[in-house]
């Protein structure tokens, strides 16, 4: 007698494709908004995409056939900390933005002392944009502040799946 398919870990499965997929949605918006409409990042800017590419990698590698349910549970926990290390740099960012606290000073431009030489080598640099300057604001929020109620939206749903010990058995 076989038995029919297993509902949990169909639901466990659904649930490490969406955040996922919601982590690659967030890539392909930031690299839309680069490219298509030139919002330039900065330094922290590109440091907050490296959680989300490895969510992607691992996410992606878990939902292959032969990952079982309970290896793939173990994978949304590392998620889940992947996501929350995103929450971590995007508040670090809105509060370099909102001039809570000093940024690094390779982009926010904090005065220090400078020799001939220094400013030689920095006029001689492209500028890029200031992290400490939303490049986008939208109803009073920047790019960095979506992101953080994003990666803190899905460190809560990655968390609550992955606590869920009914998906996960086999």
């Amino acid at each position: 007698m076989t038995s029919g398919p297993n509902l949990g870990a169909d639901i466990g499965f659904a649930a490490t494709a969406a955040v996922t997929v919601a982590a690659a949605a967030i890539l392909a918006t930031v690299y839309t908004a680069q490219y298509g409409f030139d919002l330039l990042p900065c330094a922290l800017c590109f440091g907050q995409r490296v959680p989300y590419a490895l969510v992607i990698v691992l996410g992606g590698l878990s939902l292959m056939p032969a990952v079982d349910a309970r290896s793939r549970r173990v994978v949304l926990f590392h998620l889940v900390g992947l996501f929350a290390l995103a929450a971590g740099l995007a508040l670090y960012h809105v509060g370099v933005e909102m001039h809570w606290w000093q940024g690094p000073i390779t982009c926010t431009g904090s005065a220090r002392a400078l020799s001939m030489d220094d400013l030689t080598t920095g006029l001689s640099k492209p500028g890029g944009p200031m992290c400490d300057e939303p490049a986008f604001v939208l109803f009073g929020i920047s790019l960095a502040g979506y992101n953080f109620i994003a990666a803190l939206i899905l460190t809560g749903i990655s968390l609550a799946a992955a606590l869920r010990k009914d998906w996960w058995t086999t």
